[in-house]
């Protein structure tokens, strides 16, 4: 009987032991699928292939980014690039700011308190200024 009862218990320890190596696994896999973000603005250029995006996160200014929707992103600087390349984090015009006219729909902040966005950088076709100096 304490042969039977010390297999049952060694197959229960196994069966243990392969589930928390399962999960461990699954657990490793998604810290390696984690995205880094950047936020040196002189590195935005190794991650962005566009001229702009070191000059959009060195300089506080206005400019536009123009979605395949049609609509204008007003930002006024760029904070952090995924390192991936796929996303990223824009301080938005505030209410009140002047903008021009001749880039569509604005996308601008909610609020003055409210101005950090992430934007999905695939969805971008245009950067553009949109003050002048």
């Amino acid at each position: 009987m304490t042969e039977w009862l010390s297999v049952i218990i060694a197959g229960i320890a196994t069966l243990i032991g392969l589930g928390s190596l399962y999960f461990t696994h699954q657990e490793w896999r998604k810290i390696n699928r984690k995205i880094g973000m950047i936020s040196d603005a002189t590195q935005f250029g190794e991650v962005l292939p566009a001229w702009y995006s070191v000059r959009m996160g060195q300089d506080h200014w206005m400019f536009g980014l123009i979605t395949t929707a049609g609509k204008t992103i007003a930002i006024t600087t760029i904070n952090a690039v995924s390192d991936d390349g796929k996303w990223m984090d824009v301080e938005l015009a505030e209410p009140g700011d002047t903008l021009p006219e001749g880039f569509g729909e604005y996308v601008i902040a909610v609020d003055r308190e409210r101005t950090t966005a992430s934007v999905q950088i695939s969805t971008i076709v245009a950067a553009v200024d949109l003050w002048r100096s």
